[in-house]
């Protein structure tokens, strides 16, 4: 529950924010300026990358992630606030070191409230206010899986680099005004473009008597044209405008991936290696169709599911298995999405697709959705004896330590589709190789989350894995 005291602190922190000077710059200029911070952060996280890799320094790798979230999370919100809060007719001057600090210091923290008021709304964090030190702790729950901590660390190196399946085909008409196939014309067309418009090339050694081998191509802002009219539908859901901005729709985009294209004036514009990022992906297509056309969406999202069997079936026939979709008990009535038999052995497939999630409040809808799953799976395997084994499979998501106290107290594990060979193979072993993939060794004793902290607008905010004590 977020109590008034804290729901104060938050629009102190507001207040203070719609107050800044920086607003005072015109808005068209500010845009663009906050661009390319953007664009300088990530060609900065990308060459700490490359220098970790190149020197096979694991903590260095890790440092680069976790510095494009903060950059790239920050100057999306910078430039929210810009389109809400600049004027037209503004002045022109501004700092770098301004806008750096607008980024790093208030953007990516601002973040960090807003999803941890997202959770304490729904009953998923507490808090506490200290005024006379002005800080706000905001209480995570503590130890859920018994193996948090080693679960977080994995995914935080696995994660941004795990591709989601879509299970579209082009002819879904995934919103009214566009369809799979039109969505992924128009990325090619945007990724020919952004690569064209990088010319120069970075390179690197690993020491002196090293070869020297190229680091990267060098981002640029570059400049969008308008695509084809059959694609303008697309580039129009992908941009980020004033008009989005300063309406309703600004709660519902949660990151630069729902919108990586930005609005100044007339022009539109996107940050090359970003472009190119996402054009070698359909990770964030459902999300774009969700974001601008949730009802059309809602009429083509079971075709998925229906793939999803289709391609779980073939691998679990390929290894010997009689595989029934949609297998219905009665007495009470359920339905199972996938029920295999092979001699005397039983397997249980339950399916769930879902959408990438990109914000904490993403991740808390996701693990209902797995975990009800997961409930679902066990009581359907007490019903048919202990013969039977169970696995959840999803489109691409490997669930967190909060799935993973549901699997560790039911037996039923959490997989993806790329793992269903495997547990074709032998899906009595699938639960313990799942289990080491994420990070969980039987002996491994329970290892808090370290805390987190930092400084928005003069207050500091604590995160921290434990519950509130009493008084607190």
């Amino acid at each position: 529950m977020v109590y008034p005291g804290v729901r104060k602190v938050e629009a102190e922190i507001d207040d203070i924010i719609r107050n800044m000077a920086v607003w005072k710059v015109k808005r068209n200029v500010l845009l663009m300026r906050l661009v390319t911070i953007w664009r300088n952060g990530l060609e900065l996280v990308n060459m700490m990358a490359a220098h970790a890799a190149m020197f096979q320094l694991e903590e260095g790798i890790q440092s680069s992630i976790e510095g494009e979230h903060l950059m790239a999370t920050g100057a999306f919100q910078a430039l929210k606030w810009a389109m809400e809060y600049a004027r037209d007719d503004g002045i022109e001057g501004v700092s770098d070191e301004t806008l750096v600090e607008l980024v790093t210091k208030v953007g990516g923290p601002y973040q960090a409230l807003v999803d941890s008021l997202k959770l304490g709304a729904y009953g998923m964090a507490e808090f506490s206010v200290d005024w006379d030190s002005k800080t706000l702790t905001v209480y995570e729950g503590g130890n859920v899986s018994g193996h948090d901590a080693t679960i977080v660390r994995y995914d935080h190196v696995t994660v941004p680099f795990h591709k989601q399946s879509p299970l579209v085909d082009d002819s879904d008409q995934l919103t009214a005004r566009w369809t799979a196939g039109e969505y992924r014309e128009y990325w090619r067309w945007l990724r020919s473009i952004a690569e064209k418009s990088e010319t120069n090339t970075i390179m690197g050694q690993a020491g002196p008597l090293a070869p020297v081998q190229m680091i990267m191509k060098q981002p640029v802002v570059v400049e969008i044209p308008r695509p084809p009219a059959f694609l303008v539908p697309v580039q129009e859901d992908l941009t980020l405008t004033v008009d989005k901005a300063q309406g309703p729709l600004k709660w519902r985009i949660d990151s630069w991936h729902d919108c990586p294209l930005i609005q100044i004036g007339d022009r539109i514009f996107g940050v090359s290696i970003a472009i190119r990022t996402l054009a070698g992906l359909d990770d964030y297509m459902l999300r774009a169709a969700v974001l601008n056309d949730p009802a059309q969406y809602e009429k083509v999202s079971g075709l998925r599911e229906e793939r999803m069997i289709a391609i779980c079936r073939k691998s679990f026939e390929e290894r010997g298995w009689t595989f029934t979709p949609h297998h219905h008990l009665s007495n009470p009535p359920k339905e199972i999405d996938g029920y295999a038999t092979r001699g005397s052995e039983i397997c249980i497939v339950q399916l769930k697709s879902t959408l990438r999630p990109q914000s904490p409040w993403d991740v808390y809808k996701r693990n209902t959705d797995v975990i009800d799953g997961i409930t679902h799976t066990a009581t359907m395997l007490r019903r048919i004896g202990e013969a039977a084994t169970g696995v959840v499979i999803t489109d691409g998501y490997e669930g967190d330590y909060a799935t993973w106290k549901e699997s560790l107290a039911t037996g039923v594990p959490v997989a993806t589709l790329d793992d269903r060979e495997e547990i074709a193979e032998n899906p009595r072993d699938a639960f313990e190789t799942l289990a080491k993939r994420a990070g969980i060794q039987e002996q491994s004793s329970p290892e808090g989350v370290p805390q987190r902290s930092g400084v928005l607008a003069g207050w500091t905010i604590r995160l921290l894995d434990q519950r509130k004590p009493q008084g607190a």
